[in-house]
């Protein structure tokens, strides 16, 4: 791969880890906090849950294509004990790949057009009134970088189809 291909796969990723664990933290904190406030000194604080929610949205999208990005999202796969031969094999996968990514484009549209209504609607959260597009880019964001990664696993299991091996992607410093 080129050198700025390999860049930028591994500054999503560093990104999208920064992002997961810093929303992980800010969650966890979020949940403590509303849970002593209100079980330990009977003050609840309102809007801790509009908080949450909106750094919920982005621990969830941001894993979701941190999975993509992984190849570790859900599949039922018994195609691979029925089909012996691994280039047709790689074939079938690179038509499922292809459908999966054209699905994540679709669903990029989508969002893209929630998230500029969003905006043109002035929508705010009923509690603290911040705008919920600050939620709602989590999932262009995520569905962009989904339909991204799932291109890339199209154009793998293509040379794999033809009989050229894994596509060497980069690694950033801390992966396994």
């Amino acid at each position: 791969m080129s050198r700025a291909f390999d860049m930028l796969w591994i500054f999503l990723r560093k990104i999208e880890n920064c992002v997961m664990i810093i929303s992980t933290i800010i969650l966890v904190t979020l949940v403590l906090t509303q849970v002593a406030l209100r079980y330990i000194f009977r003050m609840p604080l309102m809007g801790v849950e509009e908080l949450a929610t909106m750094t919920g949205f982005w621990m969830y999208m941001i894993g979701a294509a941190s999975g993509a990005r992984e190849r570790n999202h859900i599949r039922a796969d018994l195609i691979h004990s029925i089909i012996k031969n691994e280039r047709v094999y790689e074939a079938i996968q690179s038509v499922v790949t292809f459908i999966t990514f054209l699905l994540a484009c679709v669903m990029t549209n989508w969002c893209w057009n929630y998230v500029t209504w969003s905006l043109k609607a002035g929508e705010v959260s009923p509690a603290l009134m911040i705008p919920m597009v600050f939620s709602q880019a989590s999932l262009l964001i995520s569905a962009a970088l989904m339909a991204f990664y799932f291109f890339i696993e199209f154009i793998d299991h293509v040379r794999r189809a033809a009989g050229y091996p894994f596509l060497a992607l980069p690694r950033a410093p801390y992966d396994e």
